[in-house]
């Protein structure tokens, strides 16, 4: 087993037993709402192309609505059940599917407000690190500031991403660098320093 599939599972079973409308981290969703996505990023992609081109924007809506009205413990195990077997992201959920099993299962554990960083595995800790890097470099790298992300529960590891003077430091343990990349900012437990204004370009 994978460290994705370790956290499908977990994301399942905390959907079931928190029901279909307990509060998320997404601003708006429950958790009825965020077992939809799920199931829509890896049954219909024709319908998630719609978060990234406006004019499918209408048929992501009423996919949305459609399967809204599904029973939410079958939603669930489909999300649970993994990409169909077409969809190639079955061969690599591995990779492609970590960083979301992971937010996402930390969207719906943090989203009623109250928690605490999970005490994670060695080899979980190393996994989580290894996405950090890889996935920084696509969402940050844009932004005009070099950030060094420096990880606490390893050996003092660190990366920097991206150009620019000055540059911002966080650190955190991995899984908590994790969320801040995936744009978590108010609920993760990091340290960020640096110049003022460069920190506020990457916190927006």
């Amino acid at each position: 087993m994978t460290v994705s599939h370790d956290e499908r599972q977990a994301l399942a079973d905390l959907l079931l037993s928190l029901g279909p409308d307990a509060p998320t981290l997404c601003e708006g969703w429950t958790t009825r709402d965020m077992a939809v996505h799920l199931v829509l990023r890896e049954y219909r992609p024709d319908a998630m192309a719609g978060m990234f081109l406006p004019p499918l924007g209408g048929h992501l809506d009423t996919l949305t609505r459609r399967y809204r009205e599904r029973d939410y413990a079958e939603l669930v195990e489909l999300y649970r059940a993994g990409p169909p077997v077409w969809n190639p992201m079955r061969l690599g959920d591995r990779f492609i599917n970590l960083g979301e099993n992971v937010v996402h299962h930390e969207d719906v554990r943090r989203g009623g407000g109250e928690w605490s960083p999970r005490d994670l595995p060695r080899h979980m800790r190393d996994t989580l690190w290894a996405a950090v890097r890889q996935i920084a470099r696509g969402l940050i790298r844009g932004s005009g500031v070099a950030v060094t992300l420096v990880r606490t529960d390893g050996a003092g590891e660190s990366v920097t991403v991206g150009k620019g003077t000055p540059g911002v430091t966080v650190t955190g343990e991995a899984c908590e660098l994790l969320l801040w990349i995936y744009g978590r900012i108010k609920d993760c437990d990091v340290t960020v320093e640096g110049d003022e204004d460069a920190v506020r370009r990457i916190s927006l």
